[in-house]
């Protein structure tokens, strides 16, 4: 996560992205993700420099004022940590990078969920429902403010409130400990009522851009 501070300009967009693209090499794609509503020239600037437009996703906040907290009663929430079980760190890459089971594809290694439990500025949490691991969620604060991702149910555990409960556990653990600020980006209108449930309002728009 990254936040930007003042003006940004054609200039400075072509330049950083030709940064990434000489420290990555030319055989990784790039992917670039911001708010459109507050850059709104920056799309026109990524696709000249040759990224695409691929997602385009509303961007929620919450303020400990506004937080309705959700804790479903059969659903419970461990943090993990790099002496978590090995089984548990498996399950929590398989739902979270296979989106639940949806898709079938690459899944990080238990060894690089390890290297990232070591950051004292995010949470990973998996949740259980039936005895069973059942949902994933992140997030990584800097300077007051949150950012919550990898929300994700296991197919067969859906609509039983395990993700409105591992957000709700995450922005709690971030407002507790001063944080003042949490945000997120909705995959769809499912996900914007969920999050609206929990007090999240929609104040601008994620474009990811990829090339």
């Amino acid at each position: 996560m990254t936040i930007v501070e003042g003006p940004v300009t054609e200039r400075d967009t072509t330049e950083a992205v030709a940064r990434l693209r000489a420290v990555f090499g030319p055989a990784d794609k790039l992917e670039i993700e911001y708010d459109e509503v507050a850059f709104p020239e920056v799309g026109r600037w990524l696709e000249a420099a040759g990224l695409e437009r691929v997602e385009r996703n509303p961007l929620m906040a919450s303020r400990p004022k506004r937080l309705r907290p959700f804790a479903a009663p059969e659903v419970t929430v461990t943090r993990l940590t790099a002496k978590s079980e090995a089984a548990d760190m498996e399950a929590f890459q398989t739902i979270r990078w296979t989106n639940g089971g949806d898709n079938e594809g690459p899944i990080a290694s238990v060894g690089e969920l390890s290297l990232q439990l070591e950051s004292l500025r995010s949470v990973y949490l998996l949740a259980w429902l039936d005895g069973l691991p059942a949902g994933t969620g992140v997030s990584h604060s800097l300077k007051g403010a949150v950012e919550i991702v990898g929300i994700v149910t296991r197919a067969d555990k859906r609509r039983r409130g395990v993700a409105a409960t591992v957000t709700s556990d995450l922005v709690t653990r971030h407002f507790a400990s001063g944080g003042d600020f949490a945000f997120l980006d909705a995959a769809d209108a499912g996900a914007v009522k969920l999050y609206e449930g929990l007090g999240f309002q929609t104040f601008g728009t994620s474009g990811v851009y990829r090339g």
